[in-house]
This record gives structure tokens, sequence and C-alpha cells, in this order.
């Protein structure tokens, strides 16, 4: 059957839309990395990636990989081994981040991106690309591979796996719907004046004598003129201590400790600094918690 212009045409669509997705993915890794590691660091099975290196380490590490193998993909060099790539960072980062998450739309958009990449594993660019132009200088007639059945056993698989981690989520969630069982809660709370300090630290002990939350991650987020409470022999020593003594994470934003000229030697130690207070409460309702502004 002979492949027509048009056909032809959107395999290059194909690739091109696909190749995006992971440029972009690469792009976030470096412009949001706080908020990628901390949803690694976060996630239900993100241990099975942190214990080989820090998670700004892993997230840098994958962002350069999703890029270097996006634009391979996009100009179709080294097709096969750009998709090949690729999938070796997209599975890891499926079964860490996305399965257990409790939200289905991601883990099936990465079963369909693993799917797209095990196309062009198989049939590498087809046309319009650069291993094309190499082949025709070589005077080479670019054919799909056909013995590729090791390849296909793997992918389904793959697939498999993936599609049970996804049905058991569905199904765990589903049961709790219907038992009416309270899922643990993540909750962060964003304070911007150094009294607010107090009501959140009283909030977290509260959620946690009260069972009805069942909450396993407290984070108080301080920015603007909160940052000023966690000084070294501050006011709030006593109120901080009480929130260490609640399972309370403390997150400081970066911007606001440089617009009050406070450095990190100057805080009370066991605290964080992420550079953007806000853009990491956006990422943590992202995550799933439930946030509150004070």
């Amino acid at each position: 059957m002979e492949i027509t212009p048009n056909q032809k045409k959107s395999f290059l669509v194909l690739r091109t839309m696909g190749s995006l997705i992971f440029i972009m993915a690469g792009l976030n890794h470096f412009i949001k990395t706080a908020g990628a590691a901390a949803r690694l660091e976060n996630a239900a099975f993100g241990q099975l990636a942190t214990w080989m290196a820090p998670a700004e380490t892993l997230i840098i590490m994958s962002g350069i990989g999703l890029l270097l193998g996006g634009f391979m993909l996009l100009l179709g060099f080294k097709t096969r081994l750009a998709a090949a790539g690729l999938l070796a960072i997209l599975i890891p980062i499926t079964l860490t981040v996305q399965v257990g998450s409790g939200d289905l739309g991601p883990l099936f958009k990465n079963i369909a991106l693993i799917g797209l990449l095990i196309f062009f594993i198989v049939n590498g660019a087809m046309y319009y690309s650069i291993d094309t132009l190499l082949a025709q200088r070589k005077r080479i007639i670019t054919i799909p591979a056909r013995n590729n059945s090791y390849v296909t056993i793997v992918a389904v698989g793959l697939m498999v796996l993936l599609g049970s981690c996804a049905t058991t989520q569905a199904q765990n969630a589903g049961s709790q719907v219907a038992t009416g069982s309270t899922a643990s809660t993540k909750y962060a709370v964003l304070i911007s004046q150094p009294n607010h300090l107090k009501a959140a630290v009283n909030t977290a002990e509260t959620v946690t004598k009260d069972s009805k939350f069942n909450r396993d991650t407290f984070v108080i987020m301080a920015c603007g003129k909160s940052v000023e409470a966690f000084k070294k022999d501050g006011a709030m020593a006593a109120e901080i201590e009480k929130g260490r003594a609640a399972g309370v994470r403390y997150m400081l934003c970066g911007m606001s400790l440089k617009q009050f000229n406070i450095n990190a030697t100057d805080l009370v130690d066991g605290v964080e600094i992420t550079p953007n207070g806000l853009t990491y409460m956006f990422d943590l309702k992202q995550q799933g918690f439930t946030t509150v502004e004070l």
C-alpha cells in the first residue's frame, strides 16, 4: 500500500506535537525545580527514586534528558534512540509520581505518551527528518524495522503494568468512597504576618487531635513580613517548637527574605526556603493539598 503525501505529513505532525510535550516538560524542570522536587518527595512512591540522589538533582537530570530527547525527536535525529531515552525517563516518573497520586488524568496521559514513544522506537522518524536525509545520502532505503517482537513484548508488559496500577488505584478510590472511609489529607497554610504563625500552629495542633482530619502532612508557608517570625531568638521561638512537635513543615519564601534583608544564617534551624512562596503554594494545590491563606 502506497503512502500518500498527506499521510507522510501526518507522521511529521505526530512527531512534532509529541516532541513539544517533552521539551516543555524539560523546561519546567528548570523553571520550577523546587515545585517538581516537592512533588517527587511527597509522591506515594517517591522513595523509589530519591534513594539514588536528592530530588532536585533528579529533577535537573531528567530535565536535561527531556530537553535533549525532545529536540532530537522534533528534528528526527537518531529518532529511535531519542524515543528510547525519553521512555527510560518517562516510566520512572510515571511509577513514582503519577501512580498513587489519586489523579488518573496525568497517569493515563503518561500511558498515552509511552505508546507514542513505542511507536517511534519501532518505526523511527519515517519521513521529513534528519534521519531520512542521512539515509538518502548513504543511498539507504529506510524501511521500518520488522523484527521488533522484543519491543512489542516489552511494550505490552509496560502497558499491562501501568494499566493494572491505574485500575487498582481507581478501585481503591472507589472503595473508599463506597465505605465512607476518610483518606489522609495534606494541608498547607499561607501566612503573611508574624502573628499569623500562632493561629497556623494552633490549627496544626487541632487537626492532629481531631481524628476526622486524619492528616499526614501540614505545611506552613511564610511569605511577606511573616518571615521575620523565624529569626533566631525571636519572640515566636516557642510557637515554632510547638509546630515542630505537631509535625509541621516550615517553608519560607526566598523573595520575602530578600525583601526584608534576612539571610539564611539569621533563621532558626530546620526551616526550608523556596524561591517563590506563591508558586510553591500553587504546586502544593496541584498535589492535592488543602490550602488556606490567613
